[in-house]
C-alpha cells in the first residue's frame, strides 16, 4: 500500500479538538503510519539560515574545530558545506541539487523579497507565509488547495478560535496580525482575482505558527527551525501517546509505538509527556490553549511521573504544609534552570543536587532527567568527554529505560550514539588515563563501544527507517569497524554480556556529587 494511504482525517473523537489522523489500516510498533518527504512549509531558525541547507535541512560545521570534531564521530556535518544564495545571501545550499528543488518550489519567490538591505531577518513563519503567498500568485489554481488545507486548521479554522488567542493571549493574536501583515507587504501587496491575500497571509502564518512542530537534528540535537504540513499536523496530542513524530532531514514521518488498530486514532506528543501532570497541563494550555483530556490527564496527577520518594500527604501535620511549599519551590526553580538556555553545567549540576538532596525527587522523576541531559550536552560541549559519558551511561542504563519502555525510542537511540561517541573519544590516546582506570573496575570501552553499536543499529530501523542521515550513519560506522574486526559477531556480544553489568554498576554508582 502506497504511504499514506493507511491513515485518514476525520472528526475527532477527542471532544473540542477538530479533526484528527487516524489508521484505515493495523499498524505495528516501528511502523510508517504516514510520511511526507518534505513538509508544506519547512524554515529553519535564523541562526541557522547560513550554516543550515534551506532545502534538506543538513547542517554543516562552521569553524575548523567543529568540523575536525564532527568528521572524528563520522557526522555529516564535518564534512557538509553550505553556500549562501548568490541571489539573496540569505539562506545556503548543501548541493546544487538541493538549491534547484528549492528554487522551482518555493525559493524563487523569497529571493528577491529577502535580497533587500532594508528587509531585516524575517521570522520562520513571514518567510514561509511569502513563499505561500507567491505560489499561489503564480498559480492560483493549483496552489488554492494547499492554502485551503492550511487554513483549515485551527485557530483560523475554528469559528471562535481566534477570540480564544485574543482573550488568553492578547500578545500573542497581535503577533501573529502583525506578522501576517508584514508578510503580505513583503509580497508586494499580491492581488489575486476572487481571494484576499491580506487575509489568507494572516490566516497562513497564524496557523503554520500555531500548529508547527520544531525540527532538529536527530544526530546531535541542534534545533533546526519549523515544520508544518497539513498531513502530518493532523495528529492530535496524547499524554500516553501511539506513534512518534520523526524528522529525517527533510522528510517527516510518524512512527508507531506501539499496536494501532485500524479505526484507532492516531496521537503524537507536542509536549515532554513524562513531565508531571500539572507542567503538561499548564505547557499544553499556555502553548496550545487547550486542556488535555487525554487518557493519562483523565486519571489526574496519581501515576508515577508525580510520584515522590516521600509524599508530603504522609508527613505529620506539622510538617506537610512547609513541605508542600517546599516541594513546589524545588520544581519551579529546577524548571526555571531546565529552560534557561543560558544556564551553565555547574547551575545544571547544583539543580539536579536541589531535587535528589530534597529527598523528595528520585532520578527518573522530572525535571531530573532533562536536567541531565542538558547536563550532558553542556559537558560535550566543552569537551568535558569522561563527565559526559558518565551522564550518559546514567541516563540509558537507568533512567531513560524507566520513563520510555521502548528500545528504539528517539530519546534512548540519540542518547545511545552519543554515548558511543563519547566511547569512541575516550579510547584514543588523549584519554589513555581513564580508558586505564575503567578497565581496572572492570569496564572495557572497547568491548562497551560495540554493545552501543549493535544496540543501535538493532533498534535504530523501527524509529529512523532506512536511507535516512541517522540510520546511514549507523550502518556506515558499523561497516567500518566491522571490517577491521577478525573475531565473530557472536563471540563479541558474549564479550558485552560479560562486561555489562561492570556497565550497570559504574551507572548506579553515579551520584549527584560524581556527575
Amino acid at each position: 500500500m502506497p504511504t499514506n494511504e493507511g491513515v485518514e482525517v476525520q472528526q475527532s473523537q477527542i471532544p473540542g479538538a477538530g479533526r484528527g489522523l487516524f489508521a484505515r489500516i493495523a499498524f505495528s510498533p516501528g511502523d510508517t503510519v504516514a510520511a511526507v518527504d518534505r513538509p508544506l512549509v519547512t524554515e529553519l531558525e535564523t541562526e541557522r539560515m547560513l550554516d543550515t541547507c534551506a532545502w534538506c535541512c543538513q547542517r554543516g560545521a562552521t569553524t575548523d574545530i567543529e568540523k575536525r570534531m564532527a568528521a572524528s564521530m563520522g557526522l555529516p556535518h564535518g564534512f557538509t558545506e553550505i553556500k549562501s544564495c548568490t541571489g539573496c545571501h540569505r539562506v545556503g545550499y548543501c548541493s546544487r541539487a538541493c538549491q534547484t528543488k528549492a528554487w522551482k518550489r518555493e525559493h524563487k519567490y523569497e529571493c528577491k523579497v529577502i535580497s533587500a538591505k532594508e528587509v531585516p531577518d524575517l521570522p520562520a513563519g513571514v518567510r514561509g507565509a511569502v513563499k505561500i503567498l507567491g505560489r499561489l500568485k503564480a498559480d492560483p489554481d493549483n496552489e488554492f488547495a494547499h492554502v485551503r488545507s492550511i487554513l483549515k486548521f485551527w485557530p483560523v479554522g475554528d469559528p471562535n478560535g481566534l477570540n480564544q488567542i485574543s482573550t488568553q493571549d492578547k500578545k500573542r493574536y497581535e503577533d501573529f496580525q502583525f506578522l501576517g501583515h508584514a508578510a503580505w507587504l513583503y509580497c508586494g501587496k499580491p492581488e489575486i482575482d476572487t481571494l484576499n491575500p491580506k487575509s489568507i497571509s494572516i490566516g497562513v502564518v497564524t496557523n503554520t505558527m500555531s500548529n508547527a512542530s520544531a525540527l532538529s537534528s536527530g544526530l546531535d540535537g541542534v534545533p533546526l527551525g519549523i515544520g508544518f504540513d497539513p498531513l502530518i499536523s493532523s495528529a492530535n496530542h496524547s499524554c500516553d501517546p501511539n506513534a512518534s513524530l520523526v524528522f529525517n532531514q527533510p522528510r517527516h514521518e510518524i512512527r508507531a509505538l506501539r499496536n494501532i488498530n485500524a479505526g484507532e486514532e492516531i496521537f503524537i506528543p507536542y509536549v515532554e509527556v513524562t513531565n508531571p501532570f500539572s507542567v503538561r497541563q499548564a505547557e499544553l494550555k499556555e502553548n496550545y490553549f487547550f486542556t488535555c483530556q487525554c487518557t493519562k490527564c483523565k486519571k489526574g496527577a496519581n501515576l508515577e511521573a508525580d510520584k515522590f520518594l516521600e509524599r508530603p500527604e504522609d508527613l505529620g501535620n506539622e510538617y506537610r504544609k512547609k513541605a508542600d511549599r517546599r516541594v513546589a519551590a524545588v520544581e519551579a526553580e529546577a524548571y526555571a534552570v531546565l529552560e534557561n538556555e543560558l544556564a551553565r553545567s555547574d547551575e545544571m549540576k547544583e539543580t539536579i543536587q536541589m531535587c535528589i538532596g530534597s529527598k523528595m525527587w528520585h532520578w527518573t522523576r522530572q525535571p531530573v532527567p532533562q536536567l541531565c541531559r542538558r547536563l550532558g550536552t553542556l559537558y560535550l560541549e566543552s569537551a568535558s568527554i569522561y563527565p559526559a559519558f558518565r551522564v550518559g551511561v546514567k541516563l540509558h542504563i537507568e533512567i531513560l529505560p524507566a520513563l520510555y519502555p521502548q528500545e528504539f525510542c528517539q530519546d534512548r537511540l540519540l542518547n545511545a550514539w552519543a554515548v558511543s561517541t563519547l566511547i569512541n573519544v575516550l579510547c584514543g590516546t588523549a584519554h589513555e588515563e581513564v580508558y586505564k582506570e575503567l578497565a581496572q573496575g572492570g569496564i572495557e570501552l572497547r568491548i562497551i563501544y560495540f554493545g552501543f553499536l549493535f544496540y543501535l543499529r538493532e533498534h535504530t530501523p523501527r524509529m529512523f527507517g532506512s536511507g535516512t542521515p541517522f540510520r546511514k550513519v549507523i550502518e556506515n560506522t558499523y561497516e567500518q569497524i566491522m571490517a577491521g574486526v577478525s573475531v565473530p559477531e557472536a563471540e563479541i556480544k558474549k564479550k558485552i554480556e560479560a562486561a555489562w553489568p561492570s556497565l550497570e554498576a559504574l551507572a548506579h554508582n553515579v551520584t549527584v556529587s560524581s556527575l
